[in-house]
């Protein structure tokens, strides 16, 4: 579920003279605008207060799958997942172009196994609801591969085959059946910490008490320490109600998932469920060695309604920790008005052992550095189609939620992020979407993050005729780095890409294809009688392997789909 403002600035890239073309796509280096700010704190500090965890119970997908779902007779239930507005406040005033030089690398990595994972008559079936946008998550370990999108969940082999599913995600989390009670599930992730053979999900739930009379909110997370994803699943609840704060009973929107050696990590943005009130990205950090060995109750150090440069953070992903860590860092995108900007928020917490032991607490800090430019994305305008629910035309305007940081990897010393872009390519017919990537230096001044943190390399992403929407990014223990999106355009259907770049080159590849779009956009979101902009996304996935390859999955059209709605993923492995 996403919940963000639709109000944006054109921000204006330029390009390096020299472009390739390879199947068809481009990618380009490009310079952004520099944006100056006035000097923020060099770092700020925050405190954390101590809770638990509760334990819901014992679940696997064969019990979720032997739980029958209820469904509606007639037309489907469908839902739109809510839009809810950000507070803003001032932002940057003045830019100059600055471009960049160089060429692009030639030599793309090649894929291996590369096939559909769930799509959204699966998802229908599993949980009795035509559900948009396709949220997705994604684990790689033991030779198995789980999806997660939406409601639903599956188990692959990694050609493709399927083990187990799909099922409905609600019955996996043991949680109500969604939207027929006053609850909303949402935003699932999945992961296989092969340090421990341990494998995460978590999704979250909200109940608005419209049925119940009490409105309320936590973030699950289930636990496999088995290894076996087939074998039991243990669940547990953070409640993320926050009773007493401003606008609560609130809700954790956006959950993002983060683990290092000592903890995991679970990072929301906290809406008011009843209005528009907005507290921040609260960040719960969780014992990991607890929950892997089942606990009653694992601790928890919780840090709410943070801000950072001066304005409320949003969207502060935790890093994936493939290699042991200092500290936790995370990063942030700053860009209070929705327009344009050039500036990251890095943070770290330190004396993490802190969690379990139960003594003391982390500390958290934050700082703020330079970094390209980047600004918010415009939607994406591709074929129309009809939908057969609403009787209507659709758009083919695909909505692109934000410049919001996507998921981060901390890996080799250093930090990997993604975001979408605003980008205007010379020569093109209008402004697209691409992706800016960021690799961090993380620094640590003692127990507090250094000032000093800088990036050590960055770039953009783009296709000429086209828009790149929601990347994922990873990078492995050789330096090579992949990236996934969804890529569409006016005269090309949404279809999965990705790019590649070697530990020795400077930029990405050409974007290339891993399963192109079948259809238009049919989705119930994306016609009038729901506003006319089909809602897509929310986020791509993906994990490093052992061995060093890429498992990435991301939003497609792989056919015309049922009367509701026709998204569907590609998953697919990179060799490294």
């Amino acid at each position: 579920m996403r919940i963000f403002s639709r109000s944006r600035g054109s921000i204006i890239l330029a390009l390096v003279t020299l472009t390739m073309f390879i199947g068809g796509f481009a990618v380009y280096g490009i310079g952004f605008f520099h944006v100056t700010h006035a000097r923020a704190a060099a770092y700020s500090t925050y405190t954390g207060t101590r809770g638990h965890l509760t334990f819901a119970g014992t679940t696997s997908i064969a019990t979720a799958a032997a739980k029958k779902t209820a469904t509606t007779a007639g037309k489907p239930t469908v839902r739109p997942m809510p839009l809810r507005p950000l507070p803003r406040s001032g932002g940057p005033t003045t830019k100059t172009a600055t471009p960049s030089s160089g060429g692009l690398p030639t030599t793309r990595l090649s894929l291996t196994h590369n096939f559909d994972g769930i799509n959204s008559t699966q998802n229908l079936n599993a949980s009795g609801v035509g559900l948009e946008p396709p949220d997705e998550g994604l684990g790689y370990g033991n030779g198995l591969v789980i999806n997660i999108v939406n409601l639903a969940l599956a188990v692959y082999k990694p050609n493709g085959t399927l083990v187990a599913g799909p099922v409905s995600a609600t019955n996996f989390f043991l949680e109500q059946v969604a939207f027929t009670n006053g609850t909303v599930t949402s935003d699932p992730r999945v992961y296989f910490d092969a340090s421990t053979h341990t494998w995460f999900a978590t999704i979250f739930e909200f109940d608005d008490g419209s049925v119940s009379g009490t409105a309320s909110s936590h973030v699950d997370i289930a636990v496999n320490p088995s290894g076996n994803p087939l074998g039991t699943w243990y669940v547990y609840r953070i409640d993320t109600t926050d009773a007493i704060d401003n606008g609560c009973p609130c809700l954790p929107d956006y959950p993002q998932f983060g683990i290092d050696q000592y903890n995991v990590y679970i990072s929301t943005n906290e809406f008011s469920i009843a209005g528009p009130q907005y507290n921040g990205a609260q960040i719960y950090a969780v014992s990991k060695s607890q929950l892997e060995s089942l606990a009653t109750a694992p601790n928890m150090v919780h840090f709410g309604n943070l801000s950072i440069a001066g304005v409320i953070t949003y969207h502060v992903q935790p890093a994936i920790s493939y290699t042991s860590a200092p500290a936790e860092f995370f990063m942030d995108s700053l860009d209070p008005n929705s327009t344009f900007d050039n500036r990251l928020g890095v943070w770290a917490m330190t004396n993490r052992q802190s969690v379990t032991s139960g003594t003391g607490l982390p500390t958290l800090s934050s700082t703020v550095i330079t970094s390209e430019a980047y600004g918010f994305p415009p939607n994406a305008v591709t074929p129309p189609g009809f939908n057969g629910f609403t009787g209507e035309a659709t758009t083919g305007i695909i909505n692109n939620d934000f410049d919001a940081m996507q998921e981060v990897e901390y890996i080799n010393g250093h930090l990997d992020g993604a975001l979408d872009t605003a980008i205007t390519i010379p020569g093109d017919t209008a402004e697209r979407s691409g992706v800016a990537w960021f690799q961090v230096s993380p620094k640590l001044a003692g127990n507090i993050v250094s000032p000093s943190t800088s990036i050590l390399e960055q770039g953009y992403v783009s296709s000429q005729g086209n828009y790149l929407l929601y990347p994922h990014i990873n990078e492995n223990q050789s330096g090579t780095m992949a990236m996934v999106f969804t890529l569409g355009g006016p005269g090309t259907f949404l279809s999965a890409a990705y790019a590649t770049k070697s530990a020795s080159a400077k930029q990405f590849t050409a974007v290339h294809l891993a399963a192109a779009g079948a259809a238009p956009d049919n989705g119930f979101t994306d016609t009038p009688a729901f506003g006319g902009v089909g809602r897509w996304g929310d986020y791509s996935n993906g994990e490093v392997d052992p061995s060093g390859n890429f498992w990435l999955a991301t939003q497609y059209i792989p056919g015309n789909g049922d009367q509701v709605a026709n998204w569907g993923n590609r998953i697919f492995e990179i060799l490294a």
